[in-house]
């Protein structure tokens, strides 16, 4: 979770504090997000805002998204413990990062791991990050220390007010294989069904309700209670939670009764929770280094800079890479080839074989200095989700536990100044390692050549980028693109034929099938959800003979860029460093016209980017001695 592990002291060293210049006006004394107990019973912790946030406000600072890359592959799931990483990950689709693992996931470290799940009141949605390593170039050192996945934000989805806590759709599916515990979470759909009968309820409480029988109504609504808690199912667990909200239900729906439950007050917050944006993220004042984390508004010596709740990792060496074995493919344990690039976000210490990764944000940004002025100590033991005796067990112990239960805070050892960057000690095992790797640093053989997908398309579609005019095979011969470049066509449609793409099937027989690639309106614009451009799947790699000569404005003057054609690859021509997850059969050949350029994605080749780079710097940051637990001695 460290974007940014350079060493201070190997550079110039900080003679005066690192200041960004614009940052002393900013101050805001009101915190802006809180990490505190959820509204949610049992869910642990959650975030709320603390001031009122219009619909489409971003809800905090932006998160760092890290790949982890054929886990299940490289561990052959032998470890002896449950890996939390699993139930705050993302699907690699979610971040635009599915073409560049075979299998793998994405930590969204900050507020991509924080919020809770309310099917009731959703309430944001998370966007997709940039890619960009803050300058740095690839044959800089520092590149390989950091992810470059970035600047992923949280937006409002409604008008959210100060003491709100933060919901986001984790998807039926979640819950839905998780067993028991989460048997009886109710959907939107039990809401709507819980709308629907609550119709008939106040009707059939009209009918009989009379001066005789005043009571009717409630005596019916105790009926209804106690039948639900007899056998609990998901639609029981979205009736309104008591008669009083049974009538304000009837009135705003039974969803939306249950607002003021996700409630916190201000003032508890200030007393009972943590202050997230005590510092935020920019580009930091060691070159080397890419993004750091800077004071958002004074911090006195003592005072919270960010909290940080950590997940547990056992065993350390869950985060090796290995190479295959040629003859067999399976991993080869004697070839060790690198580290999970989570290792770099994670505490550990040389005497134990347990790993404390903060799942915070912008705590990931915080670099390394031998003159730091803050550092780690844990949390006090009213925190929640903080288990201080869990200090005082063993390794094997934190094995068992299949939940969060430490957390962390990062405290300033001096008084820190608006806008000045913060910096921790990351210890004297981090510093040599990091010596000897810029010793023995050599920048790839590609350095020079290498461009990034994302320096041609963001990974939200934006109106510039459908004007750079892509380049068709004739045109690459004399102009060639980079190496790690390749080109995916998205499709929502395939012509008319019988066989559709609804099964994720694409057989249509042996020959040459032609086709536009979608209708046009009036004005020669694509009929289509604009709305998810870019987002469709499945991406078929592809190849593009044709370029228009104009590019195409809508009625409104919108230009969407030139439309083009293509040839999807088939199996023998799609190379083994591309990803895939539909192949054309080699027998059959698709010739796709008039796609429009959004409907075309410009992407890296799998483990091109430097986040896979043989060699990377890879090293946790080391929990001091005079806090680390004598209990978790291992090794």
């Amino acid at each position: 979770m460290r974007s940014c592990h350079h060493l201070a002291a190997l550079l110039p060293l900080i003679i005066a504090p690192a200041v960004l210049p614009s940052a002393a006006s900013e101050e805001d004394e009101q915190c802006r997000l809180y990490l505190a107990e959820s509204t949610i019973p049992g869910a642990g912790l959650g975030i709320f805002t603390g001031i009122d946030l219009q619909e489409n406000s971003n809800v905090a600072e932006p998160d760092i998204v890290i790949p982890l890359a054929d886990y299940e592959w490289h561990t052959a799931m032998e470890q002896d413990f449950h890996l939390l990483w699993g139930e705050y990950s993302w699907q690699t689709n979610e971040v635009a990062m599915e073409t560049d693992v075979m299998i793998g996931s994405a930590l969204v470290i900050g507020t991509g791991c924080m919020p809770n799940c309310n099917f009731a009141l959703i309430n944001a949605r998370e966007g997709k990050p940039e890619y960009n390593h803050a300058g740095l170039q690839r044959g800089d050192h520092g590149v390989t220390g950091f992810t470059g996945f970035h600047n992923q934000r949280m937006i409002t989805e409604r008008f959210i007010p100060a003491g709100g806590e933060i919901f986001v759709n984790y998807g039926e599916p979640w819950f839905e294989t998780r067993g028991e515990d989460m048997a009886n979470v109710p959907f939107t759909a039990n809401f709507n069904l819980v709308d629907e009968f609550l119709v008939k309820f106040r009707n059939l409480s009209l009918k009989y309700q009379t001066s005789n029988n005043p009571d009717f109504t409630k005596d019916l609504w105790s009926i209804v209670e106690a039948e639900a808690r007899v056998i609990p199912t998901r639609t029981g667990g979205a009736l309104p939670l008591s008669f009083e909200d049974m009538q304000t239900a009837q009135a705003v729906g039974a969803a939306e009764s249950r607002l003021p439950y996700s409630m916190r007050p201000i003032e508890w917050l200030n007393d009972n929770g943590r202050c997230m944006d005590n510092i935020r993220p920019g580009n930091s004042t060691i070159r080397d280094a890419g993004r750091g984390a800077f004071a958002s508004r004074f911090i006195p010596k003592g005072g919270l800079v960010a909290p940080g709740p950590v997940l547990h990792i056992p065993n350390k060496t869950a985060m090796n890479i290995y190479k295959p074995n040629p003859l067999t493919g399976e991993r080869d344990t004697t070839k060790e080839s690198g580290k999970q690039l989570i290792l770099n976000y994670c505490f550990g210490h040389r005497k134990s074989t347990l790993l404390l990764c903060p799942y915070t944000s912008p705590s990931a940004y915080i670099n390394h200095s031998r003159k730091p002025n803050a550092r780690i100590v844990w949390a006090d033991e009213q925190t929640p989700n903080h288990n201080s005796d869990w200090l005082d067990n063993d390794v094997e112990f934190l094995k068992q536990q299949e939940a969060i239960g430490l957390s962390l805070n990062f405290v300033a050892t001096r008084d820190i100044q608006p806008g000045e960057e913060v910096f921790i000690d990351y210890g004297r095992e981090w510093e040599k390692a990091w010596k000897k790797y810029v010793k023995e640093w050599k920048p790839p053989v590609d350095s020079d050549d290498f461009v990034p997908a994302a320096t041609m398309q963001k990974a939200t579609l934006q109106q510039d980028d459908l004007l750079i005019p892509l380049r068709t095979i004739y045109e690459q011969e004399s102009e060639p693109y980079p190496q790690n470049l390749v080109f995916y066509c998205h499709t929502e449609t395939f012509g008319t034929s019988a066989d559709s793409m609804s099964e994720g099937l694409f057989l249509w027989g042996e020959g040459t099938w032609e086709y536009e690639w979608g209708e046009r309106n009036d004005w020669g614009v694509w009929e289509f959800d604009w709305g998810n451009a870019g987002r469709w799947s499945p991406k078929f790699p592809c190849k593009i003979i044709h370029r228009s000569e104009e590019t195409i404005f809508d009625d409104y003057g919108n230009n969407f860029g030139h439309s083009y054609s293509a040839v999807l690859l088939t199996e023998d021509e799609v190379p083994e460093d591309m990803w895939a997850e539909i192949i054309i059969p080699q027998n059959e050949k698709h010739v796709i016209y008039e796609i429009p350029r959004v409907a075309i994605s410009v992407r890296d080749k799998m483990y091109s980017k430097n986040e896979f780079l043989d060699g990377s710097f890879r090293h946790a940051m080391m929990i001091p001695d005079d806090i680390f637990p004598k209990a978790w001695i291992n090794l």
